[in-house]
């Protein structure tokens, strides 16, 4: 398997690991959530059947009616309860984290309650479901009593970072150690794809004449601008046998015998090469064909172009 093929399988598997890493993650967020609001739910339940005696006895039962009447519906009492705190499963919510919240209420209000009410949703509050008590039908001297209806829920101060810190990381985090591990593996791979093909160019035999230059081993001619020129197979061989002579200089029948070995009389299909040629070779470099006197061709510098450069 070759190297860039093998980087680019390690650049799709750390997208792979990443995708992975963020879908664990996201799922045990939401999970811890939702763990959180159970357990409010729990530690909500168990306070208000442990203290049903003090929540609902007479005299409460007075004191919220008498609240009521005085600053009218509803009448929110929000407090720090350590039974509630205590109650909790997350250790990490006790402290100054969580709180109760009664609303005294007529009884038709209190059957639809409203969310925990004087937070923030920027302050992350999570808030446990309502439980409600309507009052039952008490004496004529206690009538206000008998619209009562008391909603209790439970809140905890959980920020995006506490649930955080309390959900499952070992997925998320080896799925993206993996994800790390691969990001890694394609840059070394890269980096060394870079390094090797530099090191092979600088080890390519070239030859270069005025300004076309010859890659004897991938067996083309390049421009200046790095740009190929493009050559027929037998343009290129002859463009080829003038580079490899020292002098730049061809006999005719040297070409004749070499491109055409065995042909009786190549002097026609030779001029015909050469004429295609040498405009080719003249519009696109500074290099020029000459001829000697109809025995041999000269590739040279073209002087116009050299002045000019």
């Amino acid at each position: 398997m070759n190297t860039r093929l093998t980087a680019n399988l390690s650049l799709l598997f750390t997208f792979v690991m990443l995708a992975l890493s963020f879908s664990f993650g996201f799922h045990n967020y939401t999970q811890t959530q939702r763990a959180i609001i159970s357990d409010l739910n729990q530690a909500l339940q168990q306070t208000i059947m442990q203290k049903s005696h003090l929540w609902m006895s007479q005299d409460s039962l007075r004191t919220y009616s008498h609240l009521s009447s005085l600053f009218g519906n509803p009448v929110s009492i929000e407090s720090y309860n350590r039974d509630f705190a205590e109650a909790l499963s997350f250790s990490e919510l006790k402290k100054e984290k969580t709180g109760l919240i009664i609303q005294v209420k007529n009884q038709k209000e209190a059957v639809n309650p409203q969310p925990v009410t004087g937070k923030e949703l920027s302050e992350h509050y999570l808030a446990s479901d309502t439980v409600i008590w309507l009052s039952a039908q008490v004496p004529a001297e206690d009538s206000l009593q008998n619209n009562l209806g008391i909603s209790f829920q439970g809140y905890a101060n959980c920020s995006p970072l506490d649930t955080f810190g309390l959900m499952n990381k070992t997925w998320p985090v080896i799925f993206l150690l993996l994800a790390v591990a691969f990001a890694v593996t394609a840059f070394f791979q890269l980096r060394h794809k870079e390094e090797k093909e530099t090191t092979e160019k600088a080890d390519e035999p070239e030859i270069s004449y005025g300004n076309l230059t010859l890659s004897c081993s991938k067996n083309y001619f390049y421009k200046e601008n790095k740009d190929k020129l493009k050559l027929t197979p037998q343009q290129y061989s002859l463009m080829e046998m003038f580079y490899l002579s020292s002098t730049h200089i061809l006999a005719r029948t040297e070409i004749c015998e070499t491109l055409w070995p065995g042909k009786i009389n190549a002097d026609e299909t030779l001029n015909t090469l050469i004429r295609r040629l040498r405009p080719l070779i003249e519009e696109n470099t500074n290099l020029k064909i000459t001829t000697d006197r109809g025995r041999a061709y000269i590739l040279e510098l073209q002087s116009e172009k050299l002045s000019q450069l």
